[in-house]
């Protein structure tokens, strides 16, 4: 398959979705089920809420992708024209973008999640003082966090062409 074929296949970004949630909560268990030292610990905290947030955002562009609004030009993804009026990696853009309806303990995962997409599952410290100001005290991961994602997921999936019994179109159609 080339680079357009799969990069415009909604199952692509859905596949990855399930493999960064199972990543994420592997590693979130890993981390709840040993006495590890504090360092490990954080690391493994803001690891796994990274992956949770990157599978979030694959499911978004899985929709973006059943919409045929991805814009490829150059041999890249055109993200300005793709994604208008969002800013990189902030999953509440994302859920406007497509018209997501979210309820308030949803739209707050999206939130936080954001937190580590942008900067905190990257780096020790965002480029501003105010984002570091607005992520105290939302730097925090709940085991109900994965349940809320999963269905955000389910919910996202919904929005696309997959038929729950017969799966995925096939691209080559």
């Amino acid at each position: 398959m080339d680079f357009r074929t799969k990069t415009i296949n909604a199952e692509f970004w859905f596949t990855q979705a399930s493999q960064m949630l199972a990543a994420a909560e592997a590693l979130f268990c890993t981390m709840s089920s040993r006495n590890s030292e504090m360092e490990t610990s954080v690391g493994c905290h803001k690891g796994s809420m990274f992956l949770l947030g990157i599978a979030l955002e694959n499911a978004f562009k899985g929709v973006v992708a059943s919409q045929g609004k991805l814009i490829i030009d150059g041999g890249r993804i055109d993200t300005k024209k793709s994604f208008p009026r969002c800013k990189n990696h902030k999953l509440p853009d994302l859920a406007k973008l497509i018209g997501l309806e979210t309820n308030q303990t949803e739209k707050e995962l999206l939130q936080r999640l954001s937190i580590y997409t942008v900067w905190a599952g990257k780096y020790g410290t965002p480029l501003s003082e105010s984002e570091y100001t607005d992520a105290q005290e939302h730097q925090y991961q709940n085991p109900q966090d994965f349940d809320i994602a999963k269905n955000l997921i389910y919910k996202l999936r919904a929005n696309t062409d997959f038929d729950e019994r017969f799966g995925w179109p096939d691209p080559n159609n």
